[in-house]
């Protein structure tokens, strides 16, 4: 069971955007009848006219697919959304493959991945990338970035992971050790929230990516 899974109504979300909306705005960027394709999109409908994506039939999920090897023809895209995605492919090279494939040229891909984020299998969890890492790999898959940084910032960070080593310091087999554990991550996240909050006023401050929780990158499809 994961740390505060029996307390969801009163546990505070310690997952706040200091730059929110990033998604919704390049999807807004291409509004229908564009072709907006949300890859991985896990149940969520980001507007009417983008198409979810998904390895599993969840609800609003419009074509189930390996994000890896989709049936979409070359050049049919306008915009591709991938958030919280690549640190649970296998092969994060192959789907940025599939992505430039499917893209049409001047077409624009919105890439979101966790930096200090903690461990979260689903089903794996294999990598992690700096704001500079993922911009790079981007060009190196044949991408143009125009513009990277965090988007969840240190303030973040901080509290996640240490609700997250309270929780574990606590952590056993027994029932007792259940609730202490569950209590432990409870309090720790109440006391850190505030913290991410601080985040907005963070993000100017020029080492604040060192400490990032989650970094993204907008990039294009070269049209030649």
């Amino acid at each position: 069971m994961a740390y505060g899974s029996g307390l969801p109504r009163i546990m505070p979300n310690l997952t706040h955007h200091c730059r929110p909306g990033l998604a919704e705005a390049a999807v807004a960027r291409h509004p229908a009848p564009a072709v907006v394709l949300d890859m991985g999109a896990g149940g969520r409908k980001i507007a009417p006219h983008v198409v979810a994506v998904d390895f599993v039939a969840l609800p609003g999920t419009d074509v189930v697919s390996d994000v890896c090897a989709t049936p979409f023809p070359d050049d049919h895209a306008d915009c591709i959304v991938a958030t919280g995605l690549i640190e649970h492919l296998e092969d994060d090279l192959a789907f940025l493959r599939e992505a430039r494939r499917i893209l049409r040229p001047g077409g624009e891909i919105h890439v979101e991945i966790p930096f200090l984020q903690q461990y979260h299998d689903d089903p794996i969890d294999v990598r992690r990338y700096t704001a500079d890492g993922l911009a790079r790999v981007m060009r190196a898959q044949g991408f143009e970035p125009v513009d990277s940084g965090f988007h969840i910032g240190p303030g973040v960070a901080i509290a996640t992971l240490n609700a997250y080593y309270w929780g574990t310091v606590f952590e056993g087999e027994s029932r007792a050790a259940k609730i202490l554990s569950n209590g432990a991550f409870f309090l720790a996240s109440v006391i850190g929230w505030p913290l991410t909050r601080l985040d907005r006023w963070l993000m100017r401050k020029r080492s604040a990516h060192r400490l990032a929780f989650g970094v993204y990158c907008v990039a294009r499809k070269p049209l030649s």
